[in-house]
């Protein structure tokens, strides 16, 4: 179904790049339309004017885009993506797990929270899996960590190196410190579904998609998968919205 937060979207491409538009439309199952329009740079000759192209295209899109009119939907539509970001000690005792206590509200009405960044639930992931609503979607969970440590193992590093200089600063010592705050985002509720990154999201409740590590990738493929709200906590004030 069409994302609540797009009208209409313009896919613009180099032209000469392995990732060809043609192939990218056909892959993910898109129809090109008058809502869902294609470019290359080197197709209209050049950045300037795949600019002047593009601006053109928006500025109709708009035109249709200002007839659509808010309706008032019930809070089961809400798809919350769940983010943090520059944490510090007191991420995991106070912003995240207010974050965590709303996303229980949402989903006791019917809503849908999402939780990403594979990679900072390392350590904690146990509290994830004994939340499982059955053994396949455990089973899941622990295929994408394993396919983490497969990948960072083969660039020789590790899982458990993950907080940042800023984090340390803020008094975050481990992974393990780190990935219990942010877990606490998640609530308490049951882990319903596991997805891969920017899968489109079909389960209510409580999910998880995976991703890296990091907010603005881990943010847009929560917006891929249909989140039509982001909350993201910071101690430190790092910050990625929509």
């Amino acid at each position: 179904p069409p994302h609540a937060n797009f009208h209409s979207v313009v896919i613009i491409g180099l032209g000469c790049e392995v990732n060809q538009l043609d192939r990218l439309v056909k892959d993910m199952g898109l129809t090109r339309s008058d809502r869902l329009q294609t470019f290359t740079i080197q197709d209209v000759g050049g950045t300037a004017r795949a600019i002047e192209h593009g601006r053109g295209l928006v500025q109709e899109l708009v035109q249709e885009a200002n007839h659509a009119r808010r309706t008032t939907a019930p809070v089961s539509a809400l798809t919350l993506g769940l983010q943090c970001g520059g944490s510090d000690g007191w991420s995991g005792v106070t912003a995240n797990p207010a974050l965590g206590a709303a996303s229980d509200l949402l989903v006791a009405h019917g809503g849908t929270a999402i939780l990403s960044e594979t990679p900072e639930i390392y350590g904690a992931e146990y509290l994830l899996l004994q939340r499982a609503k059955n053994a396949e979607v455990a089973q899941a969970l622990k295929d994408r960590l394993a396919w983490w440590e497969d990948y960072v193992g083969k660039h020789g590093a590790s899982l458990d190196n993950n907080p940042s200089p800023g984090n340390k600063a803020g008094g975050l010592t481990t992974i393990l410190e780190k990935s219990l705050g942010a877990v606490a985002k998640s609530g308490s509720t049951p882990l319903n579904a596991v997805y891969r990154y920017g899968q489109a999201i079909t389960e209510k409740g409580f999910v998880f998609m995976d991703s890296p590590g990091y907010d603005p990738c881990s943010a847009t493929g929560q917006i891929a998968s249909g989140a039509n709200l982001i909350a993201f906590t910071t101690g430190r004030g790092s910050v990625f919205g929509s």
